[in-house]
């Protein structure tokens, strides 16, 4: 079980997966408006996964 924690909404939740872009499938995430960090290092989505981690993810910020 992947532990995912979005830092902006303090939402936490618990998600079957084995990669990183598992887990934006499975939560319908825009990967776009995200940077994952897995156990405190940023990652791509192509990132493998194994039960016990935590993923945050951090939003990113845009404008002009």
């Amino acid at each position: 079980m992947i532990t995912v924690v979005f830092l902006r909404g303090k939402k936490i939740v618990e998600v079957e997966a084995s990669s990183v872009a598992e887990i934006v499938s499975k939560l319908s995430i825009i990967r776009e408006q995200y940077v994952f960090i897995k156990n405190g290092k940023i990652v791509c989505e192509d990132e493998s996964l194994s039960d016990g981690d935590t993923l945050e993810l951090f939003p990113v910020a845009s404008g002009g």
